[in-house]
């Protein structure tokens, strides 16, 4: 008797587990269906962003494709969430006009903002070359910021020297950097501030896998 109990167990199991095994193969398939035609549409999204980056139009949402799963985790699984992450920062840096004298707390705000970005894509950690155009970014900033606010010129200096730094610790052969940080050095021996043009250098453009972006000549 009991194992007669024990072989209806087995075959109760054997009906359940056989459904379950195709459930999971349609869902599967499901899954890398849509994931299929995620790609595609980041593909197409992305090509249509960067036409729009390298022209210097377009907003930060350009960079998020219409997907059927979410946005982030198929970029993550596709591995273009870093090239996004970049150039979003990018975009934000140049929407924030830093040469722009401060005449409105919006103007404060998009640099805020600018900066936020550029602090996220570093921690997105998309390799030590864009690290360091995005450092020296945020050492532009600090230092334009320091035009603007001469109680606070001192403070703004040494960290938009520390960031030139944290440029050239991942980047070594960066001039760009290397030329930010020598000016920078110069002001905070001269007690003053940048005037008129900001910087003095170019500062590039990131450019990388998801579809180089052109290099830009000045911010």
């Amino acid at each position: 008797m009991h194992a007669h109990e024990l072989g209806s167990d087995r075959m109760r199991t054997r009906r359940w587990i056989r459904p379950a095994v195709l459930v999971s193969a349609l869902l599967a398939s499901v899954f890398l269906a849509m994931l299929g035609v995620d790609v595609l549409r980041w593909d197409r999204q992305l090509e249509q962003a960067e036409h729009r980056f390298a022209s210097g139009t377009g907003d930060t949402g350009m960079w998020t494709a219409d997907t059927y799963l979410p946005a982030d985790f198929s970029g993550s699984l596709l591995a273009v969430d870093d090239d996004v992450a970049v150039r979003r920062a990018v975009q934000a840096f140049r929407t924030s006009r830093p040469r722009r004298p401060v005449q409105q707390f919006t103007h404060v705000t998009l640099r805020s903002a600018a900066d936020a970005e550029l602090a996220r894509a570093v921690r997105k950690e998309p390799g030590l070359r864009q690290e360091a155009r995005l450092m020296n970014l945020r050492g532009v900033l600090k230092l334009e910021e320091a035009r603007g606010a001469p109680s606070e010129t001192s403070v703004l200096l040494r960290r938009a020297a520390a960031s030139f730094r944290d440029a050239i610790r991942r980047d070594p052969s960066y001039e760009d950097a290397k030329g930010h940080l020598e000016l920078t050095l110069r002001l905070l021996q001269q007690g003053g501030a940048p005037s008129g043009g900001g910087g003095g250098g170019r500062t590039d453009t990131p450019a990388s896998g998801a579809g180089a972006a052109s290099t830009g000549r000045g911010y």
